[in-house]
């Protein structure tokens, strides 16, 4: 017995966008994009674009103090560099940020796609995989989390302890007064250890929520596959297949509309892909040049210091955040480019040899476009794989072992 599709709606009732709230509601609450709910409150979102100017406006002076500080360092090493891997690193937040921003009518027609019927579940298949998924998403989000609350209480209380221990300190960041002093060093300290940690905050969001995007249009291949899979199940009569669709009007209706919907869902997927890249085009560049330059930073301040120190700590969980904040771009991205190789199996496994010559074609110059894989691109030039991950750890080790020498 058919399921009519209003029948199929009113028992799925899961809804695609679930497993990008989380994400989206994280970045409203550090200011790093609008509100994204169903219901719009006129007077919140009013509040909450001035709270996102104000953002801007800390964020953008501390880059700028960043930078008045890095040229007053510049005849001493240590110091420029302790200075630069924190201007680096907010450099590429503000990338992204200003990506989401710019760009924020192409993320809402995302939005809208993800919420269209046609990334809708339809049976209980569809809705196992997509909560799968939104589970997975909301768990690296939670673990990300915790990971920046960690380095925020360390980089806030390791100058303050090292100050209180009579240690002689300076600070990342300038600040126009004289901060040799009590209670001028503390609030200077906090201040800039509050602002990077918020900007933290909003960076490792604004990653898990770009690869989110990612992760599902993974799933929607998987979907894809398996409604390609089970095309002819509807030909199954008591175990025994009828000898062709053309034979029955009806069912021949029904094979037609499940094709075209997988032809329309797969297309789909490919613009979704495309204009993900084209969005974060930019910020994706300066992603990948960047983090070779920090991760080198990174381990050239950290080999001087003493172990289990606060700073050593702080430093250790920042290396682990920018080693997996690049990985797990490579890993979903080669996720994707390996599901996408799969599309043609899943064709071929579809129980095509039931299927009138004609049907069989369709199927024939559907496996050709789906030659193509799915691969997100850096620039549509360096694909998102764990090759290009192990080729930038490479680059680094290279890059440090020149800034080490003596």
């Amino acid at each position: 017995m058919m399921l009519s599709s209003n029948t199929i709606l009113l028992t799925f009732m899961y809804e695609s966008f679930q497993a990008f709230q989380p994400h989206f509601d994280a970045l409203a609450r550090v200011g790093y994009f609008k509100i994204v709910s169903k219901r719009e409150v006129k007077w919140k979102d009013t509040l909450h674009y001035y709270y996102r100017i104000f953002i801007w406006i800390c964020v953008i002076a501390y880059n700028l103090q960043h930078i008045v500080r890095a040229i007053q360092a510049r005849s001493c090493t240590k110091q420029l560099v302790g200075t630069l891997f924190i201007l680096l690193t907010t450099l590429n937040t503000l990338g992204k940020q200003l990506s989401f921003n710019v760009r924020v009518k192409r993320v809402d027609n995302i939005i809208n796609l993800i919420n269209d019927s046609l990334f809708a579940p339809k049976n209980a298949y569809h809705e196992d995989v997509m909560r799968s998924n939104a589970l997975s998403m909301s768990r690296l989000l939670t673990v990300y989390h915790i990971a920046i609350y960690i380095c925020s209480v360390l980089f806030i209380a390791y100058p303050l302890i090292d100050k209180a221990l009579g240690n002689d300190v300076y600070l990342t960041g300038y600040v126009p007064f004289d901060t040799s002093v009590s209670p001028t060093f503390e609030i200077a300290a906090t201040y800039l250890g509050v602002l990077i940690s918020l900007q933290g905050y909003g960076h490792v969001t604004m990653d898990c929520t770009i690869v989110a995007f990612y992760a599902f249009a993974t799933i929607q291949l998987q979907i894809v596959r398996y409604n390609l899979e089970h095309l002819a199940d509807e030909f199954k009569y008591e175990g025994i297949f009828k000898i062709f669709a053309d034979d029955d009007l009806e069912l021949r209706q029904i094979l037609h509309k499940k094709i075209v919907q997988c032809i329309k869902h797969y297309r789909k997927i490919v613009w979704y892909v495309r204009e993900i890249e084209s969005i974060f085009s930019e910020a994706m560049i300066v992603q990948f040049f960047i983090v070779a330059w920090v991760i080198c930073m990174t381990l050239y301040k950290i080999v001087e210091l003493p172990l289990f120190s606060a700073e050593f700590v702080s430093m250790a969980m920042y290396l682990g955040c920018m080693l997996a904040q690049l990985f797990i771009y490579c890993y979903y991205g080669t996720h994707l480019r390996v599901e996408s190789e799969l599309v043609n199996e899943s064709i071929y496994q579809s129980d095509w040899l039931t299927l009138s010559p004609s049907y069989r074609r369709r199927l024939l110059v559907m496996m050709e476009r789906c030659k193509r894989t799915i691969e997100p691109r850096i620039a549509r030039v360096i694909p998102l794989s764990v090759d290009t991950y192990i080729s930038v750890l490479r680059s680094s080790y290279a890059l440090f072992t020149i800034l080490n020498r003596k």
